[in-house]
């Protein structure tokens, strides 16, 4: 079986915010999602300037759901590991989802995630985390982006309070980083 790419919103929102829903369905050929992310994905797509974001179903297709009573326990158990006192309690639930998901069946794929605290309960779980940089970056790699189109994705994201990868501030930073 191929590699599966799985997001969580994070990724999704990012390549919503450059409107290159286009180049994820290109990076994550083999894709697939939980139903927590594919909800958040909904909502999210109400938000303005993210309506590509329904794009993602072509992407990802239909969602994955926890189908037993381990993964339902493990989705609360790594939930109430992400989160922090006080956080709504829908907060972490995909990522919580995908990481129970992903482990309890033995899934060979990529979490694409931008949450600093998952990578902690991936790396126990052996499951691989990339970020939305580390896509983005992957796609100029694969000729997909040029530089100077990758860095204006990287200012847009930064801009819009989506952050960056770490010490990437100015182009020469970039060029070395690509």
């Amino acid at each position: 079986m191929p590699l599966l790419v799985l997001p969580d919103n994070t990724v999704l929102v990012n390549f919503a915010n450059i409107n290159r829903m286009d180049l994820l369905k290109r990076l994550a050929k083999h894709g697939a999602w939980c139903a927590s992310v594919a909800d958040e994905c909904e909502r999210s797509a109400r938000l303005p300037g993210l309506k590509s974001m329904a794009y993602a179903y072509e992407i990802f297709g239909v969602p994955l759901s926890p189908e037993s009573r381990s993964e339902h326990i493990l989705t609360q158990a790594f939930r109430t590991r992400l989160a922090r006192p006080g956080e709504d309690k829908y907060r972490h639930l995909g990522e919580a989802e995908t990481l129970a998901i992903m482990s309890s069946r033995s899934i060979d794929g990529i979490f694409a995630t931008d949450d600093k605290s998952v990578p902690v309960i991936a790396n126990e779980l052996k499951i691989r985390v990339v970020t939305t940089f580390d896509l983005l970056r992957a796609a100029h790699r694969g000729g997909m982006v040029d530089a100077d189109t990758l860095w204006s994705y990287l200012q847009t994201l930064r801009q819009g309070g989506r952050g960056g990868p770490p010490g990437l501030f100015t182009r020469a930073a970039f060029d070395r980083w690509v």
